[in-house]
């Protein structure tokens, strides 16, 4: 769990910094469900985030690829992917934290969507055949990769829609996203998990 709460960068919220983050928005209000298949060009994962509360939501599931001169990329079924104890592959979509003690000129984002009260949004995770680990910032897996995993979970960061925040429109395909201040997103984003799935799929070694 401490290497899931660095990763997240949860550690430094405190109560006080719990209880703003909050607002409108009550714990168990947004939720995920997720069904994974295993087919031949790889493991797929359809979400759908529901929000059962009575305030928007931002969902930061939209990550985006870098290519080598900068250029960014939006790709709807990417996400950060990593192995933890007891065999279990974390499947994350959330705006990470900067590792401690790393200069960085442009941090690391996800893009939002909006998720309107009492609405469902679709989603889909699209993973090799043979799992690999993909961190941002290039840190280093928490664990070294196993024969198969045991099972899988998907997490996606999510915060209460502030008006006062200025989100930046962007067109990313057949959608628009949004962009927004990181130093907001880092402190605002809560995660919500969905429920593991037993799945045994092999890892790269």
């Amino acid at each position: 769990m401490r290497a899931l709460a660095l990763i997240f960068g949860l550690m430094t919220m405190g109560a006080e910094a719990q209880e703003q983050v909050m607002g409108v928005v009550s714990d168990g209000d947004i939720s995920v469900g997720v069904i994974w298949e295993v087919q031949d060009s790889g493991v797929v994962g359809r979400y759908q985030l529901r929000n059962a509360g009575a305030a928007e939501v931002y969902v930061f599931d939209r990550l985006y690829r870098t290519s080598v001169t900068g250029f960014r990329t939006v790709d709807p079924d990417y996400a950060w992917h990593w192995l933890e104890p007891d065999g279990v592959f974390r499947v994350a979509k959330f705006v990470p934290q900067v590792p401690a003690g790393k200069k960085v000129e442009s941090p690391e984002v996800a893009y939002a969507r909006v998720l309107a009260a009492g609405a469902v949004l679709e989603g889909r995770v699209l993973l090799p055949g043979r799992l690999d680990q993909d961190l941002p910032y290039g840190v280093t897996p928490p664990l070294a990769a196993v024969t198969a995993i045991t099972s899988i979970v998907l997490s996606v960061g999510y915060a209460e829609v502030d008006p006062q925040v200025e989100a930046t429109e962007i067109k990313a395909g057949d959608e628009v996203v949004l962009s927004l201040p990181y130093g907001w997103l880092i402190g605002q984003q809560r995660i919500v998990s969905a429920e593991p799935q037993a799945l045994a799929v092999p890892m790269q070694r």
